[in-house]
């Protein structure tokens, strides 16, 4: 009996042993895997959940502040170039500074006395604009709240309630709601066109408490903000030009009248100790909220306080409300390549790409969001890859790779025989005009590049005449020579092996399709003199027409501009749902409707949208004829507050005041012929809004209109404009515009009309061209006009804008770069200059720069098998 329990148990602990092995077997494919610091956060992230997240420490819902690195920074803005994986980042950072600009005008500017006191925005006007901000970017920004410090938020949307007393605290976050299980979705997935908002003020939502766990933005700036010793550091006053307009076609007054007021700081470029405009936080748990690891981007919006007192010697620019913009920690891409220039530090996720650095480097690849494998590993310089391998090798491939594919795989093999280009003292002539040639495409004198022209160029350059007997060779000189040759010698059996020649045939040369288009070259040759000979001393005298450029010049505005297109389709998103949800005559219990939107307000938007983006030149709100109500009594005819850039300054005029009306551009007779009969195509969007249920904010309850619903267009349902000139003696710039519609609603309030036009203006200048070879049908006026060579593919590089040689050409698969110079690639600047130099008769190396086939063996092979044969020779031999 004993022996058979003993051999039961030996049975079953064998088949344990089995088991733990085959398990260990079959997960073998990861285990030359390191835990690693990926795998702690990772690991951290997954141990909190939406139902476990309240008992949890303040540390266990916050991750290291260095996981995410390289976040934009305003004081750098202007010298540093923000990346593909970086620019939503940078559009939370501007959304922030956005409202805080706005909020801190609207504040300031309606503090005077009590007439100004209804006209601050109401409870509705801020839900709603928080809800447009998460509607109009799905993909970007996951929640918008704007919290105001303890007592200092003054309501004029509470009924009754007394003149000039604050609200112990008032907070609408908006934050995007799964709506996959409402019963109007009955395809049960996320639409992203729902938005939940709450009053965080109310209930037992206490954020200035210490001890809150979900609030790390409060503690950014030291609130509450009650000494005035860094005032001259944390505050910074603005002043804006504004013309009004009372009259279509006149202005009340030809100078602007200017308006000040403290905002958020305004650090230079080379400032120590001057904070920033705007911070972020370190990822955390949205524990009670979206329920969603989030990074949150805060921007303090300022008041004068104490509000409404004639004693100016007690008052000062205080913050009172935080401007926070919420975004999905998972949606941030990582940079897993080891710490270097184009990777600064500090980066706790740094290093943990599996390149095998010794014939490889890491080089980041955007779009993977906080996932393994967002890296990709080119040869290092010297080295090459395998024929068979379509280059480069990609993170995601290495991540999946079993022990033994990684071992024999991943790595590149040495480049043998590399040469060095010649540095010629003939190229000394080349001066600064030389090089400033690359950056205009007016210097091009294009040649057709064809055999008979590359050995014409080449006889010609070497003085070589077929027509006599005697030929000269006078070959340049070089520092450096990449080969040794008696001249005389080659010369005189060239000149004897002539006169040996009784008859020559006829050479028939057959000519291959050039890698670039000539017309396009000539195309954009004219295009580029009629930008430079355009200027805002002579647009007046220029036809309208020539002030037009063809509109596959602005080929890449969609995408590259994108979310400054967003920032005016969140405006047109709030104006659709206020004025078709806002309604004076309403009252809703302690809560007043919607007041009318005021001409201020506006102004502030279209401000504030300037101010908060160096990318927008300017932005504009041009309602149709007739649409804009001041009252129930007076309707203005035109109405189109538009704010611009001059000179580093910020203006902003009435657009009705103008002589030529705004109706008449072409973007606002666009936008009205499509919409103003049919409206059919835009989407419904969906605000799930709770209010408080009494002054003391005891708690939160659905409002009466739950959900709220509006209709507004999509980014699609705007459009880009074709590149002009702004001739209107503000902005006067080459401009692209970007122009979105808003809607309301007619006076029986059943049915959305067409209200008005939004729009942006960005500068031609910073629009990156793309030189490389596309498709016949995309509209692309530079497309096949990059110099790389046929070896080579092209890749247009991100940090030049509107400069001709802004690409790279990467050699091929089955190619190698043959030169040692450090680099893997051909920069398209050094080509175009190159041939600049060759098309003026210049030394140049223009032919010389190019990558070969990868037929060579490594030099220790070689070495190898010529020592084989050479030893069989010996011996049998």
């Amino acid at each position: 009996m004993a022996k058979t329990l003993i051999s039961t148990v030996s049975f079953h602990l064998a088949c344990l042993f089995v088991v733990f092995l085959y398990t260990t077997y079959t997960s073998g494919e990861f285990e030359w895997m390191k835990y690693d610091n990926y795998d702690e956060i990772q690991d951290k992230i997954t141990a909190i959940t939406p139902q476990n997240c309240r008992g949890k420490s303040r540390d266990q819902l916050t991750v290291r502040a260095d996981v995410v690195s390289q976040l934009p920074k305003y004081n750098e803005l202007l010298s540093k170039v923000m990346y593909k994986n970086r620019t939503k980042l940078l559009h939370l950072h501007n959304m922030a500074l956005n409202r805080a600009y706005f909020h801190s005008y609207m504040l300031q500017k309606f503090n005077e006395s009590k007439s100004d006191f209804p006209s601050l925005p109401g409870w509705m006007y801020m839900y709603m604009s928080a809800v447009a901000d998460v509607n109009a970017n799905p993909f970007s920004l996951n929640g918008s709240s704007l919290f105001y410090d303890y007592n200092c938020s003054y309501p004029n949307w509470l009924d009754p309630y007394k003149f000039n007393t604050t609200l112990p605290l008032f907070g609408p976050s908006a934050w995007r709601w799964d709506d996959s299980r409402d019963s109007d979705n009955y395809l049960r997935e996320m639409t992203l066109q729902t938005v939940m908002i709450k009053d965080f003020g109310a209930s037992n939502h206490n954020y200035t408490d210490p001890s809150s766990k979900t609030t790390p933005w409060y503690n950014v700036y030291e609130l509450p903000d009650t000494s005035s010793s860094m005032d001259s550091l944390t505050k910074f006053s603005y002043n804006i030009g504004f013309k009004y307009s009372n009259y279509t076609g006149a202005f009340t007054s030809q100078e602007y009248s200017v308006d000040s007021f403290f905002g958020p700081s305004q650090p230079g470029q080379t400032a120590g100790k001057i904070p920033l405009p705007v911070y972020f936080t370190q990822p955390y748990m949205d524990c009670g909220k979206s329920n969603q690891w989030i990074i949150s981007s805060v921007s303090p919006v300022m008041d004068y306080m104490y509000r409404f007192v004639n004693w100016t010697h007690i008052r000062r620019p205080r913050i009172v409300a935080l401007s926070v913009m919420d975004m999905y920690f998972k949606q941030i891409d990582f940079n897993a390549c080891p710490v270097s220039t184009g990777n600064p530090g500090p980066s706790y996720l740094s290093g943990i790409a599996r390149c095998k650095t010794k014939t490889t480097v890491c080089k980041h690849v955007p779009g993977m969001g906080f996932k393994r494998g967002g890296y990709s590993c080119p040869c290092r310089p010297g080295y090459r890859y395998p024929v068979s391998m379509k280059p480069p090798w990609r993170g995601i491939d290495i991540e999946k790779a079993t022990n033994e594919e990684y071992k024999n795989g991943f790595s590149c093999t040495k480049t043998d025989f590399r040469s060095v280009l010649p540095s010629n003292r003939d190229l000394q002539k080349v001066n600064a005009e030389e090089l400033a040639a690359t950056l205009s495409i007016t210097t091009w004198e294009r040649k057709k590049r064809s055999v008979t022209n590359f050995f014409h160029n080449f006889f010609n350059s070497y003085n070589i005449n077929y027509n006599e007997t005697h030929m000269t060779f006078n070959p340049f000189t070089s520092e450096t020579s990449s080969f040794s040759l008696d001249s005389e010698k080659v010369l005189k059996f060239a000149a004897d092996s002539r006169k040996k020649v009784k008859e020559r045939r006829k050479f028939h040369s057959r000519f291959r399709r050039s890698l670039i288009d000539k017309k396009s070259i000539f195309r954009i040759q004219k295009l580029f003199k009629k930008i430079s000979s355009i200027t805002s001393d002579n647009c007046e005298n220029v036809v309208p027409e020539n002030l037009l450029l063809p509109g596959d010049v602005g080929y890449g505005v969609s995408t590259q501009f994108e979310f400054q297109a967003r920032t005016a389709l969140r405006l047109a998103h709030f104006l659709s749902n206020y004025l078709q949800n806002a309604n004076p005559n309403e009252n809703f219990g302690y809560h007043k409707g919607g007041t009318r939107l005021i001409p201020q307000q506006i102004f502030g938007e279209v401000v504030a949208n300037v101010m908060a983006d160096f990318r927008i030149m300017s932005s504009g709100v041009f309602f149709d004829k007739y649409v804009f109500k001041e009252s129930e009594t007076k309707v203005k005819e035109l109405f189109g507050p538009f704010a611009f850039r001059h000179r580093g300054l910020y203006r902003a005029i009435d657009s009705a005041g103008l002589q030529k009306p705004y109706m008449e551009e072409g973007w606002f007779v666009k936008s009205k012929q499509r919409w103003k009969l049919n409206t059919f195509g835009l989407k419904t969007y969906k605000m799930r809004a709770h209010v408080r249920t009494d002054f003391n904010g005891s708690s939160n309850i659905p409002f009466e209109y739950y959900p709220m619903r509006y209709k507004a267009p999509m980014l699609k349902d705007g459009f880009w404009t074709r590149p002009y000139f702004r001739c209107d003696g503000f902005v006067n710039k080459w401009v692209v515009t970007y122009a979105v519609p808003f809607f309301g609603i007619d006076e029986l309030r059943t049915t959305v009309i067409f209200n008005g036009v939004v729009t942006v203006d960005i500068p031609l200048k910073l629009l990156r061209i793309n030189q490389c070879p596309q498709p016949f049908y995309v509209a692309n006026a530079f497309k096949n006009t990059a110099r790389c060579p046929e070896t080579t593919s092209c890749a247009p590089l991100a940090h030049l804008s509107f400069t001709i040689g802004s690409y790279r050409c990467n050699c091929k698969q089955g190619t190698e770069y043959p030169i040692n110079d450090g680099k893997f690639w051909i920069e398209g600047s050094l080509l175009e200059l190159e041939y600049i130099r060759k098309e003026r008769g210049l030394v140049n190396r223009f032919d010389s720069i190019r990558c070969r086939v990868a037929a060579a063996p490594p030099l220790k092979q070689t070495a190898l098998l010529l020592v084989l044969i050479l030893t069989v020779i010996r011996v049998f031999i």
